[in-house]
Parts: structure tokens; C-alpha cells; sequence
């Protein structure tokens, strides 16, 4: 795969910079304890990773994996194998990545040479499933057990509560609280049987507060971009989303966003942006492109820097009490769900994300980001093979044109480049560039 000329991603801050010694170091503990014979869980996004740490268990994220396959321009090769198999183009591309890899680790009885990992992802004694974000996730770890790994599989069930309903009426909280808990349990159940251990209470309780800590100088960091300039990039914020998304409950993530925290502070105080003269102020809408995240570092050189972004991001923080941490886990994931049906958002618990759900009729959200952001624009990936976070962006689009903001929609992908030109590409963000300048002079 030929790499394109803004593929090679700059990073901005030392702490995310520091990325590239502590990740390694995480995989490299997971590759060692696999020597152990220990179980080992392939799992997705939804599922809580405090629970998984609580257990003591050893997993592995096979949508993370996509993000590294696509990184370095491996990922085609495994979505290929998987089309010849018959999985569509419009499949979400991290599936097809695992299905394309799980046919090559099956025919050959070991990881594709072509992996970014040495040995690969392990072989899986469980799947963690969830329903959340998407409708391929019911059927991909089902896919992988029936097909390649005879191990069972667990899938939660997101919730999302209709926009036209009042979350604070005590018959509808309890509801959804009591199937909460009824999920949770179910998950616990499971990793006790699969695992042969019972659930440590005590140290769950304190990977929450770990992990709470971590969650609060994230939130905190991302609020510091509000400055002018801003202080940080869309290379460094994607970079630094694997600790809230796998590493919470580890004190490693506790320092890293608190290192974080202090650098972009110090940055904001001495009135430090990502550019020399910053010119347009963006927010970012969709999965970025990981085999050319160099396209931020591109828009950067043309005076366009990202406030905020969409995805991966965890929102508020919201004060639980710790001392039952199963009825935290279920009170938190409520609270998120509370605050963006404020906003007019049919939002799954967990997700919350108002770059997903967010900015529907009688919402506020979009207003209050260009705000409080002070945005100038918003740039808005059409991920083909992604539909969850594609949904609703030319509704957004038009939200946005009614409050006077121009906005760019290019379509492309999270991990499969077949869709990438350059040429083209470069083309649409230089004619958007001109259209936010034309408005910034009072032109249009």
C-alpha cells in the first residue's frame, strides 16, 4: 500500500510523545502473561474494563488491534482476505480486519506474519461482546466463536432510552437502572464461571477511584482547549485516548493524564498553540482516518487547528458513590445517559457521545460547542464503513449552516485507505479553508 504524503502523524506534547514507550510496555505485559497460561479475553468497547481488571483478567481489544493494523497499512490485507470470504466493503472495517486475520491465524496455526504485534492478538478462552454503538458487534464475536474459536461468548445489551420520554420520572429510572444491574450481573456471572474467581469487591472499589482520578484530569485536559490558542491537536488527543479506554484503573493512567493535564495547563498559560498563528478553530466529527492521521498536521499548516472532537470522548465526570462500585458502574453509565437526553440526543448509556447522537431537534449541543470552543468550522468524516458515527451528519451539516458555521463532509475510512486520494482530498479541504475565510471576513 503506497503511503500517503500526510499520513505521518506530529505529535505536539512530550507527554503524548512518551506514547511510544508506554504502550509497548502494555502489550509487552500482555504478551508475557500469556506465557502463564492464563485466560484470555478478546472484548469491545462497552464493556467496562474495571470489571476485567477486578478479575485480575488477561484481554486484548480487537478493535484496538484495527487502529495498529491500519496505522502501519496492514489492515487491507486482512479486510481482503475477509471480502474474499464474502464480507461486504460496507462491513465495518474493523471487523473485516479481525475476520480477514482470524482466517490466516486459523489456515497457518499462528498469527500472520503481516501482524503489528510480534505473535499477533492470543488465542481467545472467551469473548466479551456488547450491542453498543453499532448492529455488527451482535454478530462479530458470534461470527469469530463459530467460525474460528470454539469458546463462549458473553454480549451485553445497550440501552437507549427514546428521546421522547422523561429519564427523571422514577418509574422509567428504575427501569432502565434495574436492567443496568441485570446486565452487569450477567457480565459478572460469566467472567466468575469462565475464570474460576469470584468477583474482589475491595478491588473494584479501588480500580473505580483509579480510574475516576484518571477520568477527571482527561476531562479536565480537554475542557483547557477552550483557550485561544488552543494548546492541543487532534494528532495528540487521539493518541492519548488508549489510557481512558483500556488502561483505566491502573495508576500508569492516573500520571499519564495527569502529566498530561499539567503540560497543557503550563501551555494555555503561556499562551501556547499547535501553530505559529492560529486561523480557524475546528471540531472534528467521525473516526479518524488512522493510516493518515497526518491529515490534522496538514490542515495545521494551513492555519486550522482541532478544539474538540467527537469521538472517544468521555464527557462530564460524575460523582458516584464508590462504596458499592458495582452500583457505581451502573449509576455512571445512568448519569451520562440523563445528560445527553438533556441535549435532545437518543443516547446509549456509555456511548453519550454528542459527536454520535448529538444535535437533534430542540438540542443545544452544537450551539454551546461552537461557543464555548470558539469554532470557526467543523470537518466531518463520512467513515464509508462505519455507520454509527456517520449517522446523522448532514443533519448536523444543516444544523450547523443555521447558525452560520461552514462545514466540510469527505468520505473515507478508519482503517481501509482504498477509499484515500490525496489529490482529491486536499482539493475539498483547500475550498472549505476559503469558504471559512470568506465568512471570517463577512464575505458570505
Amino acid at each position: 500500500m503506497t503511503q500517503s504524503e500526510m499520513s505521518r502523524a506530529k505529535r505536539h506534547l512530550e507527554t503524548t510523545a512518551r506514547m511510544k514507550e508506554m504502550l509497548p510496555r502494555f502489550f509487552m505485559r500482555m504478551m508475557e502473561r500469556r506465557f502463564s497460561n492464563e485466560p484470555l479475553a478478546w472484548c469491545m468497547v462497552g464493556v467496562p474494563p474495571e470489571l476485567l481488571k477486578a478479575f485480575d483478567l488477561l484481554f486484548e481489544w480487537p478493535e484496538n488491534f484495527g487502529t495498529m493494523c491500519a496505522s502501519r497499512l496492514v489492515a487491507p490485507r486482512f479486510i481482503e482476505v475477509a471480502e474474499g470470504d464474502g464480507y461486504s466493503p460496507e462491513l465495518c472495517s474493523y471487523v473485516t480486519n479481525t475476520m480477514g486475520y482470524c482466517k490466516l491465524f486459523k489456515e497457518q496455526g499462528e498469527a500472520p506474519e503481516e501482524s503489528p504485534l510480534p505473535g499477533g492478538m492470543g488465542t481467545p478462552a472467551m469473548l466479551l461482546g456488547s450491542g453498543f454503538i453499532c448492529e455488527p458487534r451482535w454478530k462479530w464475536f458470534q461470527s469469530v466463536a463459530t467460525r474460528f474459536f470454539d469458546v463462549p461468548v458473553y454480549s451485553s445489551d445497550p440501552l437507549a432510552p427514546p428521546w421522547d420520554i422523561d429519564p427523571t420520572d422514577p418509574r422509567i429510572e428504575e427501569h432502565y437502572l434495574t436492567l443496568l444491574r441485570e446486565d452487569l450481573a450477567g457480565q459478572i456471572e460469566f467472567l466468575e464461571k469462565q475464570t474460576g474467581k469470584k468477583l474482589d469487591i475491595a478491588a473494584l472499589r479501588q480500580i473505580m477511584a483509579l480510574s475516576h482520578q484518571a477520568l477527571t484530569y482527561w476531562r479536565d485536559t480537554l475542557a483547557l482547549r477552550k483557550a485561544i490558542p488552543s494548546p492541543m491537536g487532534s494528532t495528540d488527543y487521539f493518541h492519548a485516548i488508549i489510557p481512558q479506554m483500556y488502561l483505566v484503573g491502573d495508576q500508569e493512567a492516573v500520571d499519564f493524564y495527569r502529566e498530561m493535564y499539567e503540560e497543557v495547563k503550563d501551555r494555555v498559560a503561556r499562551g501556547m498553540g499547535v501553530v505559529e498563528e492560529e486561523k480557524y478553530r475546528l471540531i472534528w466529527f467521525g473516526l479518524p482516518p488512522w493510516f493518515n492521521m497526518g491529515i490534522f498536521n496538514y490542515l495545521e499548516s494551513l492555519g486550522a487547528v482541532f478544539a474538540y472532537e467527537s469521538t472517544y470522548n468521555v464527557g462530564d465526570y460524575f460523582e458516584v458513590d464508590l462504596s458499592d462500585p458495582l452500583e457505581a458502574l451502573v449509576r455512571r453509565t445512568w448519569q451520562r445517559a440523563l445528560k445527553m437526553h438533556k441535549f435532545g440526543a437518543e443516547a446509549m448509556p456509555e456511548l453519550c457521545n454528542p459527536a454520535v447522537f448529538g444535535g437533534f431537534v430542540g438540542s443545544s449541543l452544537l450551539e454551546e460547542l461552537t461557543r464555548d470552543f470558539s469554532l470557526t468550522g467543523a470537518v466531518m468524516h463520512l467513515t464509508r464503513s462505519c455507520r454509527a458515527v456517520s449517522f446523522g451528519e448532514v443533519h448536523t451539516r444543516n444544523r450547523f449552516a443555521k447558525i452560520g458555521l461552514p462545514s466540510l463532509i469527505f468520505e473515507s475510512d478508519m482503517a481501509d485507505p482504498r477509499l484515500w486520494s490525496d489529490a482529491q482530498i486536499k482539493t475539498r479541504l483547500h475550498a472549505f479553508i476559503e469558504t471559512m475565510e470568506k465568512k471570517l471576513k463577512g464575505a458570505i
